[in-house]
């Protein structure tokens, strides 16, 4: 048996899903099937209609429900709560405009190529990665703030850290279209440091969320650069 401690059996299975929720986003982008078009018309693709319908409000509840799962029980839930409804929110918005305009993105004229560039290129990364760091932060503070009352065993830390594996993959998947990655990494790198000093110092095996978090957001940005280096050879 993993762990008999329901608390942990319930994060380690709603992080589950939720890694293999960014793993599927990551595949969704690069696999060649998405970007046949529907009936609908040249540019709706199935990418666009499986990343707005099923992964960003699949992730979105199964976020809120780490959280739920972590805060359950206090009265003074309510600043990383809002602050988790608010990045929800802004994730909901970028999704919503930067998804179809990839589709438009190839297609627009001269007349629309500054506007879908905007959308697509510039509004939508802003709040994409406003929602991002949000959340993410959101989610350790809920964490740090209910570290467990007993430290993970070893084969429960595993589980965990290859949850981080298995969204760190899905992270790189998603970047791997981009020709320009540049924010993305900073984007990155401030949230691993500004988790760190939500942390402070606290072991781990008592903050399982934090392994997940982090260990993806290492492993991403460690492939993310090796892949930055190799272009730049």
């Amino acid at each position: 048996m993993l762990t008999s401690d329901p608390k942990q059996r319930a994060l380690a299975l709603l992080i589950g899903a939720q890694a293999l929720m960014t793993f599927l986003a990551g595949v969704n982008l690069v696999w060649p099937w998405t970007k046949t078009c529907l009936a609908a018309g040249e540019f709706v693709r199935w990418r666009e209609l499986f990343s707005l319908s099923f992964i960003t409000p699949g992730s979105v509840v199964l976020l809120f429900l780490v959280i739920w799962t972590l805060e359950r029980g206090r009265t003074d839930a309510t600043g990383p709560l809002t602050l988790f409804v608010l990045a929800a929110c802004l994730l909901g918005v970028s999704m919503g405009v930067h998804e179809p305009m990839n589709a438009l993105e190839r297609a627009a004229g001269k007349l629309l190529a500054g506007s879908v560039y905007f959308w697509d290129e510039i509004y939508s990364h802003i709040v994409f990665f406003t929602a991002y760091g949000a959340i993410s932060l959101a989610l350790i503070w809920s964490q740090t703030r209910n570290p467990l009352a007993s430290p993970l065993c070893r084969s429960a830390t595993l589980v965990f850290a290859s949850c981080g594996v298995l969204a760190g993959t899905g992270i790189v998947f998603t970047e791997l279209p981009a020709t320009s990655i540049a924010a993305d990494l900073v984007v990155i790198g401030a949230v691993i440091g500004l988790a760190e000093l939500l942390r402070q110092r606290r072991p781990f095996v008592v903050l399982p969320v934090c392994i997940t978090l982090e260990g993806a957001y290492v492993l991403a940005l460690a492939a993310l650069l090796v892949k930055t280096a190799a272009q730049s050879l």
